[in-house]
């Protein structure tokens, strides 16, 4: 990863993912377009339970702040170069999408995001859920505003006034997570991007919500299946 003069941060690596899974896929705060290209295996989303399919091995992919997607891979090795920054700027969807793109340069500014989109074709929305519920919009709503403070989920659903099972129910059959579950996540996504940062283990613990070291280490392994070093360690040699 690379750190531009506006703030903002590219990407350019090649991909390789064995095997065949789905993965839901939470991207915290700030936002990502990536430009994929296929060189074998498969690589699509899941909306509403259906499959979105890029149409070509050339795709585009559009994640704004606090998405929660759902990919598809089979024996995925492709090449990924993107663009992201953690302000806003105007002119890029409010909704995640794929899209088709020729695009095929490396990106040097922020802006060219902007000139990307509107220049694609067949934009495809790839929210996991195009239609939750009102209870869930809620409570996600209120962790993704209160994520690095550690909000109890049980006093969301008693400010909500719903019982935390039912909350968590629900919740889960919109995103396909608990509220538990989705917080962690989005933890796990903001320090994986400040380790891409070089910011330090213990800092970044604090910053994104933990006051117990061992509790991040715990849960970012979980999360990521690696730990917080070898995190580092491996997005350090992408850069």
């Amino acid at each position: 990863m690379q750190i531009l003069a506006d703030g903002s941060y590219t990407i350019d690596d090649e991909v390789s993912i064995p095997n065949e899974g789905v993965s839901p896929f939470v991207f915290s705060a700030g936002w990502l377009l990536e430009i994929v290209e296929i060189i074998s295996g498969e690589y699509y989303f899941l909306s509403d339970g259906v499959p979105v399919r890029p149409e070509g091995n050339r795709f585009g992919a559009y994640y704004p702040s606090f998405t929660v997607v759902s990919s598809y891979v089979k024996d995925f090795r492709g090449k990924v170069r993107g663009v992201g920054k953690v302000e806003a700027i105007d002119g890029l969807p409010a909704k995640p999408v794929i899209f088709e793109t020729d695009y095929d340069r490396a990106f040097v500014s922020a802006a060219q995001a902007v000139d990307v989109l509107g220049s694609a074709g067949n934009l495809r929305n790839i929210e996991i859920n195009t239609n939750p519920s009102f209870l869930s919009i809620r409570a996600k709503r209120l962790i993704d505003e209160n994520y690095a403070v550690y909000p109890s989920i049980s006093k969301i659903a008693e400010r909500l006034k719903v019982s935390h099972a039912h909350l968590s129910r629900q919740f889960k059959r919109d995103f396909q997570t608990s509220p538990s579950g989705y917080l962690h996540q989005l933890r796990a996504s903001d320090a994986t991007f400040r380790l891409s940062l070089g910011e330090e283990i213990i800092d970044i613990s604090h910053e994104v919500g933990y006051n117990d070291l061992s509790r991040f280490y715990k849960q970012f392994k979980k999360q990521t299946a690696t730990s917080p070093a070898a995190c580092r360690t491996m997005l350090g040699k992408s850069a």
